[in-house]
């Protein structure tokens, strides 16, 4: 407004007639909203248009994502997420209160950056997928609609091209901390973050949602910009990252360890997950890392005949899959060996990284999937020897990465962890 006040209230706000409340007010019970956005609603139907949906920065244990209505309470500070922060006002609270659509714990991240509702023509997988992050973690993560049930499936995002999702040393090759999300005039995604866990960093770099298993055919999404006034000359954007090639070294023998008989299960290479490109990335040339081939036999002991082979116990922090396989793949509940005893591993928080950890020890160069909520069965026979695991995907065994005390954990069989290992490369998945 040029002149008079500096804004204006809209006459239709929840709280315009109410003497104890400020007019301005249009949603309340909200803690620390970072980056909210309109949806722009499904490009043919318009469904879901105008829906505000923000990211709520948690106190102590949980970040949250909100769709914000008009006069409705979000329950801050008597709710964390779906749990009580204040049990004296969570029991008082109103029965009106609004659940998050998700909330995630701190072992996931610390500070929840807000995204946007894809609804770009480059990559129609991804329509209708809520995209986010963690400013703290540099988790990019995803929420789908369930229209049937109204709820919101989650999913993690693998950023980089097919190969740099399966390889174990490419996971999350952009800078850590996500400050903000932003969409283009054609609804194309992008995000911005820097190396230093700080809003008012001075370096950033930005990068573009990219579905690179399906993109929309040529010539089919064309968008003329609208011209962009700005005071200062233009200065042409040059990467300065530089073509790195690595030599492929000669393949070794793969190290296997024990697998379950295989059962048949269903091949969860046909399951989708969104991928994403680097804007200013340079082409590099990915070379493989496998494992060493195994040290030779040991000679027969004493009373041993020759040609006959002692069984030797599992070293400490060795894996193995439960479940079953097919040709070039293996996938199942991962089982870890610790001081004498196979155990699960159970963790809301596993992540791609420690997925790689588990594959590369079992000899599979690339990681399709890491799967959680005991999605291959439940090992019920077995203690939870791990919880909390926390790996850059560089470790030999999950041992090294950061976990809580072997044996401790805050968790049920409900949540043991798996993955989905692969000898080859796939390009779609």
């Amino acid at each position: 407004n040029d002149r008079g006040p500096v804004y204006r209230i809209p006459p239709d706000n929840p709280f315009v007639d109410d003497p104890q409340a400020r007019p301005e007010v249009y949603a309340y019970g909200v803690r620390n909203m970072w980056r909210c956005s309109f949806d722009r609603g499904e490009p043919d139907t318009k469904e879901g248009k105008g829906r505000l949906f923000c990211g709520d920065v948690g106190q102590n244990k949980y970040e949250e994502i909100d769709i914000v209505e008009k006069g409705k309470n979000y329950g801050w500070r008597a709710r964390e997420g779906f749990s009580c922060y204040d049990k004296k006002l969570c029991v008082n609270s109103s029965l009106d209160d609004v659940l998050p659509i998700y909330a995630y714990p701190h072992k996931m991240g610390k500070s929840v950056t807000g995204g946007y509702v894809y609804r770009g023509c480059e990559s129609p997988n991804l329509n209708g997928l809520y995209i986010f992050g963690d400013f703290m973690s540099g988790r990019l993560m995803s929420l789908k609609e369930d229209h049937a049930t109204g709820e919101w499936q989650y999913s993690e995002i693998c950023m980089g091209t097919g190969q740099t999702c399966m390889f174990p040393g490419l996971i999350n090759n952009y800078y850590q901390y996500i400050i903000s999300f932003a969409e283009d005039e054609a609804g194309e995604l992008y995000f911005m973050s820097t190396g230093v866990p700080s809003a008012t960093a001075p370096h950033g770099v930005v990068y573009k949602v990219v579905d690179t298993s399906r993109r929309a055919p040529p010539g089919k999404c064309q968008v003329e910009p609208l011209p962009v006034k700005v005071k200062s000359k233009l200065v042409k954007f040059v990467p300065k990252e530089k073509l790195i090639v690595k030599t492929p070294t000669p393949r070794p023998r793969l190290r296997t360890t024990t697998e379950a008989p295989r059962r048949g299960w269903p091949d969860p290479a046909t399951s989708h997950t969104p991928a994403l490109d680097r804007v200013d990335q340079a082409p590099v040339n990915r070379s493989v890392m496998l494992v060493p081939a195994t040290a030779p036999s040991p000679k027969p002991g004493k009373g041993e005949r020759k040609g006959q082979r002692r069984k030797k116990k599992p070293r400490n922090g060795a894996v193995r899959l439960m479940d079953g396989g097919s040709r070039g793949r293996s996938w199942g509940r991962v089982e870890v060996y610790v001081n004498g005893e196979w155990g699960t591993v159970c963790d809301d928080g596993w992540s791609s990284a420690a997925a790689a950890v588990v594959c590369r020890q079992l000899g599979f160069p690339y990681v399709v999937r890491a799967s959680k909520k005991a999605e291959f069965g439940e090992g019920t026979s077995l203690r939870i020897l791990l919880d909390d695991v926390q790996c850059s995907g560089q470790e030999k065994t999950l041992l090294e990465c950061a976990h809580t005390e072997v044996g401790t954990h805050n968790c049920s069989h409900e949540e043991d962890a798996g993955v989905v290992c692969s000898r080859e490369e796939m390009a779609d998945w």
